[in-house]
């Protein structure tokens, strides 16, 4: 992990607390030149999380909403490559389901130029990158908004899943256990999971590395309901023959989507 990836994540926690940063502090705590603040905080600002200002820079949002800002940026090169993978999956026409998670933000913002698809989320993020270019159709679903993770849940937003068919549904999991399926720390990701297992022709996880192999407190999904695991490294070989013999297809970087 590179000297700036290390800063940049404490760049995040000092917005996440202090909700500006100044350049002239951000010189004496990583001992580095006025150039290099300068260009961290122009880093953050193309990421949307900060106005620059004379002396320094502000935060965009209140401290509680830079959660799943900061998530897009922390392993920003792991999301990326997952991303990459995705993205060989994806054809013109395609109705998809991207669910909430910084990793599945990280594959909306690349389809901006792909021929049209029908884009449903239910994250606010998500909606706005997969617009990028107005060649998509976009739909938003309506629900219960939860102001930390940016998403949307409840009844309306499973009613509106439950009144069409979806060709890939990619999701993200808080961990993914060999033999027992992918879990989240909230349960209501459970009832979300469980109608797009229903009405999707495949369900697609993407998970970093340090997600496989965990278990979380709710189980989402078993393995006989997933289709595909895209992670950004080569999983140890008792965890890919568990999740191979439980019929999932794991993909990885040293590798292509068939």
């Amino acid at each position: 992990m590179s000297l700036s990836h290390n800063r940049h994540k404490k760049l995040i926690e000092m917005i996440q607390t202090d909700g500006e940063v100044r350049i002239r502090d951000l010189m004496l705590q990583f001992k580095i030149s006025e150039e290099t603040a300068r260009r961290d905080i122009k880093q953050l600002e193309q990421d949307g999380l900060v106005v620059r200002v004379h002396g320094g820079a502000v935060a965009t949002q209140q401290p509680k909403l830079l959660a799943i800002s900061s998530r897009a940026i922390s392993e920003r090169a792991e999301k990326n490559a997952i991303a990459e993978i995705a993205l060989g999956l994806l054809k013109p026409g395609q109705n998809l389901f991207f669910g909430g998670g910084s990793t599945v933000l990280s594959l909306a913002r690349r389809i901006s130029m792909l021929p049209e698809m029908r884009i449903v989320t239910n994250m606010v993020d998500t909606a706005i990158a997969a617009a990028e270019g107005r060649r998509h159709h976009v739909v938003m679903l309506g629900g219960d908004f939860n102001g930390d993770y940016r998403t949307v849940t409840g009844f309306a937003a499973l009613r509106t899943l439950r009144e069409q068919h979806i060709d890939i549904a990619f999701i993200g999991v808080n961990a993914v256990h060999p033999t027992l399926g992918v879990f989240d720390h909230e349960e209501v990701g459970q009832e979300l999971a469980a109608t797009l297992a229903e009405q999707s022709r495949k369900i697609v996880v993407l998970a970093d590395h340090s997600k496989i192999g965990s278990s979380a407190r709710y189980r989402i999904l078993p393995h006989s309901a997933i289709a595909t695991i895209i992670t950004d490294r080569k999983p140890a070989p008792d965890i890919l023959s568990a999740l191979e013999a439980a019929g999932t297809q794991v993909l990885y970087p040293s590798q292509n989507p068939s």
